[in-house]
């Protein structure tokens, strides 16, 4: 089998991560690469030493690759991911798909007409853990599924274009949806810029889905503790995953109207939840991979994408109202 020919713009410090996974991927190889900046580059030569380096983007796509892989600043999602589409390349870009709905929507749309591979990067998709979520939802292990809440937070880089609902809460949105079996229609988001004007720093979204259940997400790189949690309730048990405790646990635990009027609590011991070995990084861009030979369709496509720039933008304008809910378009 030929390896698949891979391309890669930009190596900051999670494209940095991206290029350590595609150089240990099996049945691929790492042709060319570029970053405009020293730090990228100097990351590259240690990395994949075996790479070409391009001089500009435009270099970076000659000799027709089988893939192209964009893990830029955001805001070169779009730019970057349109050039390659329109070369007829296949595309893996990192979240967000593009930082507004129109241009999510011409991404999405040049990937249809040529026919190729459009992958939005996210990596929580292909976790292990989410596996085993997806799993005990689908057998019951939790019952109906009522509400579900994701806190992400922790003391990080603040970025100068996107806003932490847009760099961090994509993760949760695509997360709950999977969970619901729906996408949200509603959004209602309160947040505050403290560091840069007009960059939110954390926020608060309830989303409400076409059942009528809610969930909530609270999102903050201003805080001092790294949490990553997930919690999902059912009317037979609830499922808590913290992801950066590497626990994922089922808890036997509802609530119920009694006959005499009162509520009944039903508890029980916790019981650990088995994942799968893997990395995310690394099955997602295998999973790129497989795409890009035909032997798989993209789980995380441009549609899902453009689902998640649309959840987003609706948070935007209720923040901007004072977090009235808003309509998701």
């Amino acid at each position: 089998m030929e390896k698949v020919r891979l391309v890669m713009a930009g190596v900051g410090r999670w494209g940095g991560d991206v290029l350590k996974n595609l150089v240990a991927l099996e049945g691929c190889s790492v042709e060319k690469t570029f970053d405009p900046s020293e730090e990228g580059r100097a990351r590259i030569r240690e990395l994949a030493p075996q790479a070409v380096p391009a001089d500009s983007f435009s270099e970076l796509l000659e000799g027709r690759p089988d893939g192209v892989v964009i893990a830029a600043p955001a805001e070169l999602h779009h730019p970057l991911a349109r050039e390659a589409l329109q070369k007829n390349l296949n595309v893996f870009v990192e979240k967000p798909l593009a930082l507004n709905v129109a241009q999510g929507r011409e991404l999405v749309r040049l990937a249809e007409e040529r026919g190729v591979v459009l992958l939005v990067g996210h990596v929580l998709r292909y976790h292990p853990a989410m596996d085993a979520i997806r799993r005990a939802v689908r057998e019951g292990k939790i019952g109906k599924v009522l509400t579900a809440h994701a806190r992400r937070t922790n003391f990080g880089r603040v970025r100068s274009t996107e806003n932490v609902v847009w760099s961090i809460a994509p993760h949760d949105i695509v997360n709950l949806a999977e969970i619901f079996g729906e996408w949200p229609v509603r959004v209602s988001c309160s947040g505050r810029a403290d560091v840069r004007p007009g960059i939110s720093d954390y926020a608060l979204l309830s989303l409400e889905f076409p059942s009528g259940r809610l969930a909530l997400a609270h999102v903050s790189w201003l805080d001092p503790q790294k949490k990553r949690e997930l919690t999902v309730v059912g009317d037979r048990g609830m499922l808590l995953w913290e992801d950066a405790e590497g626990r994922l646990e089922f808890l036997p635990n509802w609530a119920e109207p009694s006959p005499d009027g009162s509520t009944a609590h039903h508890t029980g011991p916790a019981e650990r939840l088995e994942m799968a070995p893997g990395e995310p990084l690394a099955r997602e861009l295998a999973h790129f991979a497989a795409c890009c030979r035909g032997e798989e369709k993209p789980l995380s496509d441009g549609r899902e994408g453009l689902a998640v720039l649309r959840v987003l933008a609706a948070a935007d304008e209720s923040a901007s109202r004072g977090g009235v809910p808003v309509e998701v378009e």
